[in-house]
């Protein structure tokens, strides 16, 4: 209760509120509601999937129901993490479409040659300097969850959330782009182009 109250301006729900779903939705029930939804997020997953070589796919998604990992997604190998509350604290299925794409925002920037790499790090370190890394924190694009995303925290998370808005939202992501500097915008151009040529053939290392 005390970590979630720490965080408490940015949830949908009271903490309380947050425990008492906890409490009503068991695995059983949990389960029983949400199974649909479950499903689809197996599909997006499955379609995201397409184009990646056997061992850079997610074969597994394993949702999680404890409370100290409320509002977590992570990838572990080919197993993607997802805290059950996802399905039933944000009843828009856009929010858990945004923590899919950012998880395969990682599968994309590992696969990204030295080079990019060394691109996505030089990206990281200006759009730090020019105090831009809020327009990417990607949460504050989907439903209510604007505690989503971190990326000034290094440069693969940068591009993790980079990679869900450019090919999720991308009119809501220009639409904030109107209100930079002219002269920030080459920088964020470059590092939309960066997640595109992570979908074309030839950039893996």
């Amino acid at each position: 209760m005390e970590e979630l109250r720490s965080i408490e301006s940015l949830l949908p729900l009271a903490p309380d509120s947050i425990v008492q779903l906890y409490r009503i939705f068991t695995p059983e029930v949990f389960y029983a509601e949400f199974m649909p939804r479950i499903e689809a997020t197996r599909v997006f997953i499955d379609s995201l999937n397409g184009g990646l070589e056997a061992n850079w796919r997610i074969d597994t998604l394993s949702v999680d129901h404890t409370l100290e990992n409320f509002g977590t997604a992570a990838r572990s190998g080919q197993t993607l993490y997802l805290s059950s509350s996802y399905f039933f604290c944000f009843r828009d299925q856009s929010v858990i479409r945004a923590a899919v794409m950012h998880e395969f925002g990682h599968i994309h920037y590992e696969m990204l040659d030295s080079t990019r790499k060394t691109m996505a790090r030089v990206l990281w370190t200006d759009i730090r300097l020019g105090a831009l890394t809020y327009l990417f924190r990607d949460g504050e694009y989907s439903g209510n969850a604007r505690f989503g995303g971190h990326p000034e925290d290094s440069p693969e998370e940068l591009f993790a959330s980079a990679f869900n808005l450019f090919t999720n939202r991308p009119d809501e992501l220009e639409a904030r782009f109107r209100f930079v500097d002219r002269a920030h915008l080459p920088l964020l151009r470059e590092l939309g182009r960066l997640v595109r040529e992570s979908l074309s053939p030839g950039r893996g290392s």
